[in-house]
């Protein structure tokens, strides 16, 4: 992903925003070894140096080295609940030499739950920065149970000037072709996958979205909004969106609405929603919670992580029409992380945490800031009728983990190798 002087903007903002919602450093955090592992060991294992997969992958450097610099990519996507696709760049992570541009190649592997290679499929594509600022490559479920391959990269025009180019390629199953939208993908959504794109760009005033999904792709929905003064975060299903709305306390007992994020203010925020209908509804946070939204579930429910400042982890909580709220089984209070993978119910969903003392905030993370990226976190799994994971375990930092759509499964990519775990069904 490249980033323009107005995008870069947008980062600081959000960088800004994220500080108030973690709160402040006074948050203790203790080691994740002082966590015991919880989760089924591995049903399957495949190693990839056979496939491929370039030495030292999973040094704990690898993929920060020279991350702002060349895209590379490295994921583990859940095509459909027997099918899992890997994927990971064989071009070179940093230049070998300064004036030696790299050529980006991502090899994607799909396998079923026993290990069988289904389909392999090499992709070009513009891994060098050209001296802009770049974020890693990114792939992960596309509609219609397709692979999404986003492309962010930077490419020379005719006069030799840096010109970013975005877009999405979704692939099937087989690793063919299915589409390719040379458009800046805003979002997908939690239950199909669908893509959301912003048409055009617009600073104040009214935008349009338009949400795409199945298969063959077309429009399900379209969207013009004015998003209120004070809204922080927004996020669209298949057929509706909310957003998070806040005011703060700029003088004395008086709340108003400010799209500046103002430190050490007091602040009241409501989750907002409306449905295909039209019909709107609000719930109220506790007072100075602010909201990351997950996602929307079919019946229009509201996913969203709360936070105060208290804890690095804040509640996880699905919000109602009508005013209902349901705080849902979370990470330990002394964890940062989100919600990473769901099953479209969400009766299960995994997330990767951290408790570092100097974790690398993202903006530090993308101008290359001196920051702790090595070592490891810990994934957890949760569902929602047990109180505590049925996994929670240490996990690499630069290995990446899914749930399966069925949530009977999980699969990893780390430590040189493709494994799937199977999970138990509670009752």
């Amino acid at each position: 992903m490249c980033y323009s002087k107005m995008r870069l903007s947008v980062i600081v903002q959000l960088v800004i925003a994220s500080s108030l919602l973690a709160g402040c450093s006074s948050i203790q955090k203790s080691s994740s070894s002082e966590q015991t592992d919880i989760g089924p060991p591995p049903d399957v294992h495949v190693a990839l140096n056979g496939y491929g997969l370039p030495a030292g992958f999973f040094q704990p450097d690898a993929d920060t080295k020279c991350g702002s610099q060349i895209i590379g990519y490295r994921f583990v996507v859940w095509l459909n609940d027997d099918t899992v696709a890997v994927g990971f760049n064989v071009s070179p992570n940093c230049r070998q030499s300064p004036g030696a541009k790299v050529d980006g190649l991502a090899r994607t592997l799909v396998f079923n739950t026993s290990g069988v290679l289904k389909a392999k499929r090499d992709l070009p594509y513009l891994a060098d920065g050209n001296g802009e600022l770049v974020a890693q490559g990114e792939a992960r479920p596309g509609p219609g149970r397709t692979l999404l391959f986003r492309i962010e990269s930077v490419n020379l025009d005719d006069k030799g000037r840096n010109e970013s180019k975005s877009g999405v390629r979704l692939l099937d199953a087989d690793l063919k072709d299915v589409a390719e939208l040379d458009e800046f993908l805003e979002q997908t959504t939690l239950v199909s996958s669908a893509l959301v794109f912003q048409k055009g760009v617009v600073l104040t005033g009214p935008r349009t979205y338009s949400v795409l999904g199945g298969a063959p792709l077309a429009e399900i929905q379209k969207w013009t909004l004015d998003w209120p003064v004070g809204t922080r975060d927004t996020k669209f299903g298949e057929h509706g969106f909310a957003f998070v709305s806040c005011t703060q306390e700029l003088r004395p007992g008086e709340y108003t609405p400010s799209n500046v994020i103002y430190g050490g203010a007091k602040i009241r925020c409501a989750i907002n929603a409306q449905g295909e209908d039209a019909s709107v509804w609000t719930s109220p946070l506790k007072d100075g919670e602010n909201a990351a939204i997950v996602g929307l579930l079919a019946d229009g429910a509201v996913v969203g992580q709360a936070r105060d400042g208290r804890t690095a982890a804040g509640r996880l909580v699905i919000w109602s029409k009508g005013g209902n709220s349901e705080a849902v089984p979370w990470l330990p209070a002394q964890f940062d992380g989100t919600v990473d993978s769901a099953t479209p119910d969400f009766s299960r969903y995994a997330s990767f945490a951290t408790n570092d003392v100097h974790p690398c905030n993202p903006l530090g993370r993308i101008l290359g800031a001196a920051c702790d990226e090595g070592g490891n976190g810990r994934l957890f799994v949760f569902d929602r009728r047990s109180q505590t994971p049925i996994v929670n375990r240490m996990f690499p930092k630069n290995g990446r983990a899914a749930l399966s759509p069925n949530g009977l499964h999980y699969a990893s990519f780390e430590s040189n190798e493709f494994r799937v775990y199977s999970l138990p069904v509670l009752k």
